[in-house]
């Protein structure tokens, strides 16, 4: 079985701004029979970022409630985080200056499974690319 680590913005952005980049991801994994998965803390993540259009008024609650539907109905493989996976996403945090360890949270569990991380932000695409050298980082862009 092959996995890839998907970050919640990716399926956020699938719901909500669809591209031909992220068709082109999904479609990558059906042919590729890739399963996608994430950390548990994706379920928040996904869902705090759903709440944020719904109280920006960009969607209903009705809405909402559909999206995140469709969100779960991407079949996203959620891992639980362990304390092997905590310590290692305080680790790659702290190399990137981030303040809060969620995307190393991703980076993390990719490294653990040796599986390619798949990111909607390019900024973080970059610095894992730039700053920790990191060649199974990818940005939704390169597609």
């Amino acid at each position: 079985m092959s996995y890839w680590v998907v970050d919640a913005n990716i399926a956020v952005n699938t719901v909500m701004s669809m591209t031909n980049n992220l068709k082109l991801f999904w479609e990558r994994v059906d042919q590729e029979q890739i399963t996608p998965c994430a950390p548990r803390l994706w379920v928040s993540e996904t869902t705090s970022a759903v709440r944020f259009f719904v109280s920006q008024k960009e969607i209903s609650s009705d809405e909402a409630e559909e999206a995140l539907r469709t969100i779960h109905g991407l079949r996203v493989e959620i891992i639980n985080e362990d304390e092997e996976l905590s310590l290692r996403a305080l680790e790659l945090a702290g190399k990137l200056g981030q303040s809060k360890a969620y995307d190393a949270f991703y980076l993390a569990l990719a490294e653990k499974l040796v599986a390619e991380f798949w990111t909607a932000d390019e900024r973080l695409f970059n610095r894992c690319r730039k700053d920790l050298k990191l060649s199974w980082v990818h940005w939704i862009g390169e597609l």
